[in-house]
């Protein structure tokens, strides 16, 4: 093998470990992000979450507090289940569009990745397979009084 061929072969080389490695990297960072997401508190948790970020002096202090915070969980609960409903609006759009122009195979994995639609599970309120199991509003409230330390 001459020296050129070499150089060549170890360019492509190069380059293919590149792609793979960025590929991979990609796909961790992701998947960290997602989790990220799904470990941050939700309405129900948000709460409890709030007093221990402001950490109230009294429990006088967190009365006073709490009201705007559970107001500002219930929004965030709202907006959320819209959201929910749109994404699920739209992937049911795109599943129609596509099903006239996929073969059976790609059905079955479309209908896979869009639950709850002709072919796929039952839908569950905040379907995802990332999500935890309990819904929001079955989360146990937070306690009342001063708050934890």
């Amino acid at each position: 093998m001459t020296n050129t061929a070499r150089a060549w072969l170890l360019l492509i080389v190069t380059l293919l470990l590149g792609v793979a490695i960025g590929v991979l990297g990609a796909g961790a960072l992701q998947d960290r992000r997602f989790a990220r997401m799904n470990d941050m508190p939700r309405p129900g948790g948000f709460t409890e979450h709030v007093q221990t970020v402001i950490r109230p002096t009294s429990a006088s202090q967190w009365n006073a507090i709490r009201p705007y915070v559970e107001a500002a969980a219930q929004e965030n609960t709202g907006r959320r289940r819209m959201h929910d409903r749109l994404m699920r609006a739209s992937l049911d759009t795109l599943r129609i569009r596509l099903e006239p122009l996929l073969d059976p195979a790609q059905r079955e994995r479309l209908a896979r990745f869009v639950p709850g639609r002709p072919g796929g599970p039952p839908p569950r309120d905040n379907d995802h397979p990332r999500r935890r199991d309990r819904r929001d509003d079955e989360r146990d409230p937070p306690p009342d009084g001063p708050p934890r330390r």
